[in-house]
């Protein structure tokens, strides 16, 4: 059975846009949300409106069914924050045109962790039995970020507050559509989640809430399309990396400079055995890709106060690789402030939620993990201009000197 069967969703029940909007598009793979090296450059929070299967939004050809007919404009192309949001403010009436008086009104505000993409505003919806919801409109939407937000997170709005709604690891849908006011753009109303960002109070229950959903994230995707058939985003060049790392360690007089010298040569001799075990592992699980306490937010649902879980937003990085790189992507976020995560281990606890959902974590993942940390840690140097912190630099050279029994 597949995410999609156990939606509890009646699709004619479902607040579409109307007769301009059309299906979610099926049987496209979503693209590689970048060609960055993955385990380096991962970007911070961001929106991009990546370019669709096929070029348009509202024109998308399904397998063996010939090239698409567009009925729709191509979407303005906007590049600058102010930009997109002005877009957001004039498609304001197409979107009430789309949803009705379903729709409240729109309080476009400025995102300070989106860089660019979408326009977002706070409004609120009704329900079919007249209950009025808060709810967020993200317009336009990019590829991956439409294509799983919709997958998960639609809902039949008569069961808004069923146990298993209130506990999806997405926001619940409210509408959506790829067509707005005659232009090829995506947009999506989904709820508004009711608390507050986990960053805001990491506490060991909350941070054990974060991590089991990111588990069921990892479950709910790969029950609906599995990972193992995606294209794998392009390996980094390894060899150079090095080289650039050591480069800007002599370039910037790094702090222990030394030590980083020593620890990027001991790697690159055992960079083959590495790099084997690394590309050796499995690809079965879609990513998060931005996975921390800012992303992750607390839903408290008012019908039943006591009953909290996790929230991931920001989808537009989901991507196929192993499930270690959401558990190391938040843990390499805190090297040299462990404490902050009050003694939760991010490997330990995503392996445990995995487990209890049937999912594998071994300790062949363990290995992979460390790997990883090697790989992620030795190459700091050459992203300086992404973190320079004394504090992570050190720590990270001393996680590259702590493992290194992998390449010695």
């Amino acid at each position: 059975m597949t995410a999609r069967d156990r939606r509890l969703m009646n699709p004619a029940a479902l607040q579409t846009a109307g007769p301009n909007t059309k299906a979610r598009p099926t049987g496209v793979d979503p693209p590689p949300s970048g060609s960055s090296p993955e385990p380096i450059t991962e970007r911070s929070t961001t929106d991009d409106a990546e370019p669709w299967p096929g070029g348009g939004l509202a024109a998308q050809a399904q397998p063996g069914q010939g090239q698409p007919v567009t009925t729709s404009k191509p979407a303005p192309v906007y590049t600058t924050r102010a930009e997109v949001e002005g877009l957001g403010v004039s498609l304001g009436p197409a979107l009430h045109d789309a949803c009705g008086d379903r729709l409240g009104d729109i309080e476009w505000f400025r995102s300070p962790w989106q860089r660019s993409g979408a326009a977002t505003g706070f409004t609120t919806w009704r329900l079919p039995n007249g209950e009025i919801v808060e709810a967020v409109v993200k317009v336009p939407v990019g590829y991956t970020e439409y294509f799983w937000t919709t997958q998960l997170g639609e809902v039949d709005p008569m069961w808004w507050h069923s146990e298993r709604c209130r506990h999806l690891p997405v926001p619940r849908v409210l509408a959506r559509g790829t067509e707005l006011g005659g232009y090829d753009v995506a947009w999506i109303v989904i709820e508004r989640v009711s608390g507050g960002p986990i960053s805001g109070d990491m506490s060991p229950e909350n941070l054990d809430r974060l991590f089991a959903a990111a588990a069921t994230f990892h479950k709910m995707t790969g029950d609906e399309r599995p990972a193992g058939l995606a294209k794998p985003r392009p390996m980094p060049d390894w060899p150079r990396l090095l080289d650039r790392a050591a480069e800007s360690c002599v370039d910037n007089r790094l702090e222990h400079q030394a030590r980083w010298l020593r620890a990027i040569d001991d790697v690159r001799s055992g960079l083959p055995r590495l790099v084997e075990i690394w590309n050796a592992r499995k690809m079965d699980t879609w990513c998060h890709g931005d996975l921390h306490p800012g992303n992750v937010i607390i839903r408290c649902d008012q019908t039943c106060p006591d009953d909290r879980c996790g929230v991931l937003i920001d989808l537009a990085l989901v991507h196929p690789g192993h499930w270690v790189e959401d558990a190391l992507y938040l843990e390499r976020m805190y090297w040299g402030r462990e404490s902050q995560l009050g003694g939760v281990e991010p490997v330990e606890a995503l392996a445990r939620h995995r487990r209890s959902l049937g999912l594998h974590a071994d300790d062949l993942d363990h290995e992979i993990a460390n790997v990883r940390r090697v790989l992620m840690g030795v190459t700091s140097p050459a992203f300086l201009s992404q973190e320079r912190s004394p504090t992570y630099l050190e720590a990270a050279v001393g996680r590259v000197e702590g493992l290194h029994h992998l390449f010695r």
